[in-house]
């Protein structure tokens, strides 16, 4: 991206926001629709995702009216001090929202965890653990948003008489803590996976299902480089970056949420090609490990199993 000219930056935030906006929502279908038949209805990390997903259209909103009329994505010389104004506002904006809905998508994913290693006792305390810094996290996003300037109007206009903490520094810190807690919940799984009585192929495929929101950690690393990138010098065509990165970040973090249905429809197709000598679905004890956590519409039998 960096190699990218300033209108190229804007439009490829444009393209790559509604594409993913548009994964995204395909996403949610087929987690609904999954969700519908097992259950007749959605559980509390189901509305903690769509939650999320209302709060991300909030800042696919924001970043696509930055590209249009703020100048968010060009180089100061060519932008209006009106428009520089509006950029620097939604910066707070921006780490405002991303922080919300970072901290939906986490407590759903917690949420979830809580319900399928509910009989192991350090994934059940680890989990109320984490939920509780994701909680704080959003809170401390919030307020720093809100309270970095005083007054808050100072973050983007040099007329008023205010103080400014620094703003790439606590914005960073923020992200390294998320980064972490991330982290933390990207590995909850792995103690109680490991512990099952299964080949080691089958836990790696289960894992495989839980490691999804490894991309959101890779976005999260860009965004702190990003982060230091924000200079007053070119500070609309820096943001311009984050924005992208921000956005991706969100929608795709989404789209992990909904990566155990994706499972569940690979199941239903082993179901109805069980009976060929596929290797592939071999994997058919992920699916019924997930299947006895209550995640999956349809269950295989132990003769079906490869390893029975």
């Amino acid at each position: 991206m960096a190699l990218l000219v300033a209108s190229d930056v804007a439009l490829t935030t444009i393209i790559c926001t509604y594409i993913f906006t548009f994964l995204a929502v395909l996403s949610l279908l087929v987690h609904g629709s999954v969700r519908l038949k097992k259950f007749s209805g959605f559980l509390l990390e189901d509305y903690l995702t769509f939650a999320a997903f209302m709060i991300a259209l909030g800042l696919v909103g924001q970043i696509t009216w930055a590209v249009i009329d703020e100048g968010q994505g060009q180089h100061m010389s060519d932008v209006s001090r009106s428009q520089f104004e509006l950029t620097a506002k939604s910066l707070l904006a921006n780490e405002a929202l991303w922080a919300l809905v970072n901290t939906f998508i986490r407590l759903s994913a917690l949420t979830m965890f809580w319900k399928i290693f509910n009989a192991t006792a350090t994934a059940r305390y680890f989990s109320a653990v984490l939920m509780c810094c994701s909680i704080m996290y959003g809170i401390a996003a919030l307020l720093t948003a809100a309270l970095i300037c005083r007054p808050i109007q100072a973050a983007w206009d040099n007329q008023v008489q205010g103080t400014c903490g620094n703003q790439t520094a606590a914005y960073v810190a923020l992200e390294v803590i998320g980064l972490v807690i991330d982290m933390a919940i990207l590995a909850l799984p792995f103690q109680p996976i490991m512990g099952l009585s299964m080949r080691s192929v089958t836990k790696s495929l289960i894992l495989l299902a839980f490691s999804a929101g490894a991309f959101v950690i890779i976005i999260t690393g860009f965004r702190i480089a990003a982060l230091h990138r924000v200079n007053a010098s070119d500070f609309t065509y820096d943001q311009g970056y984050l924005g992208l990165l921000s956005t991706l970040g969100a929608l795709v973090s989404i789209i992990c949420c909904c990566a155990v249905s994706f499972y569940t429809i690979g199941c239903h197709w082993y179901e109805r090609l069980k009976g060929r000598n596929f290797g592939f679905f071999k994997i058919s004890r992920c699916l019924t490990f997930l299947a006895q956590a209550d995640f999956l519409p349809f269950t295989t039998s132990k003769s079906d199993s490869p390893d029975a």
